[in-house]
């Protein structure tokens, strides 16, 4: 099944595929089931897509009812943004979201206590981010966060006290990608196909009310 949806993605130009996770939740928040052949097409199709690729955790039956939004309402996002090419493809994704009234965006840049973070990509995730801080941004509907932040729990910790903001929590995949914000973290990962970040906010052990939307930018290399 991974070959006919990479194929009709390539066919139709498709610039993002988003699959479901192969976990769902009971309303009272335990696992009511999970699915090992979903989970597999998942994995398949992040190692060839020829797009983006979203893995949705959906939770939204867990909290307040958000799934309709009418024009008076409004649906609370937030990216959690710590650098890297996946996080700039999420933020770019926000960045359209950021255009729909309904829809109110917090974007929250963690960044290292230390300055370990260094390089041509904190020059691109800054560059990302400009857009973010500019003044001309209405601030009724986004809003820019820093939070500074020494290791892994310390992110934990941040994470677990904000999830219930939110309706929709996006993040970069970052696979194997190593920084001072998740440095002790990744040995704790149960899901790789949702990075360390998104595995985290999809852990059980977290009462977490937001769906999560781990992003991760085109890997293969189409002609």
């Amino acid at each position: 099944m991974y070959e006919d949806t990479c194929h009709l993605a390539l066919d139709k130009l498709v610039s993002l595929i988003v699959l479901p996770f192969h976990r769902r939740w009971s309303i009272d928040g335990s696992v009511e089931s999970e699915d090992i052949n979903i989970r597999a097409l998942n994995c398949s199709v992040l190692d060839r897509a020829p797009c983006s690729v979203g893995i949705l955790v959906d939770r939204s039956h867990l909290g307040r009812s958000t799934s309709t939004v009418s024009p008076q309402s409004s649906f609370s996002v937030a990216i959690i943004f710590l650098g890297g090419k996946d996080d700039r493809e999420a933020l770019a994704f926000s960045k359209r979201m950021a255009k729909d009234s309904t829809i109110s965006l917090t974007v929250i840049r963690l960044v290292p206590r230390t300055n370990e973070a260094v390089g041509s990509d904190w020059d691109l995730d800054t560059e990302g981010l400009k857009y973010f801080r500019d003044d001309d941004v209405d601030e009724r509907f986004v809003m820019y966060l820093e939070e500074a932040v020494k290791d892994g729990p310390q992110t934990a910790l941040l994470l677990r006290s904000i999830v219930d903001q939110y309706d929709l929590i996006i993040v970069g995949r970052r696979y194997n990608v190593q920084s001072p914000q998740t440095a002790g973290l990744s040995e704790w990962t149960e899901f790789p196909e949702l990075g360390t970040v998104g595995d985290l906010l999809a852990s059980p052990d977290i009462n977490c009310r937001a769906s999560i939307l781990v992003v991760q930018q085109q890997r293969m290399v189409t002609k």
